[in-house]
């Protein structure tokens, strides 16, 4: 039975949460984990390391920005504006802004 459930269970992979109507999203595509952050342009920001497949969401506001950084003591890091409703997906992290991310990768 055990074996069964775990056959299953590589049948529906995660999928990241995708972001609502006045959500500032990011999801973390990438294979490592990474410091990201995600704030509203109305003042509301959230951080939180992320595991690969994890998303962060922060509600409030028409827009704002994403950001990944590869630890919490890193000085430069990667930044994405984004609009509500939408979820950014960084796809793979390169020092100083130069990230891979779903809306400038194609």
């Amino acid at each position: 039975m055990r074996f069964v459930f775990l056959a299953l269970i590589g049948l529906f992979p995660l999928v990241p949460k995708l972001a609502y109507g006045g959500e500032i999203c990011v999801v973390n595509s990438a294979d490592d984990t990474y410091l990201f952050a995600s704030e509203a342009h109305e003042g509301r920001r959230e951080t939180a390391q992320l595991t690969p497949g994890q998303t962060l969401c922060v509600s409030g506001g028409e827009s704002g920005v994403v950001s990944v950084y590869e630890h919490a003591d890193a000085l430069e890091g990667c930044s994405r504006l984004v609009s509500a409703g939408q979820t950014e997906a960084l796809l793979r992290y390169v020092d100083f802004d130069r990230c891979f991310w779903s809306s400038n990768s194609g």
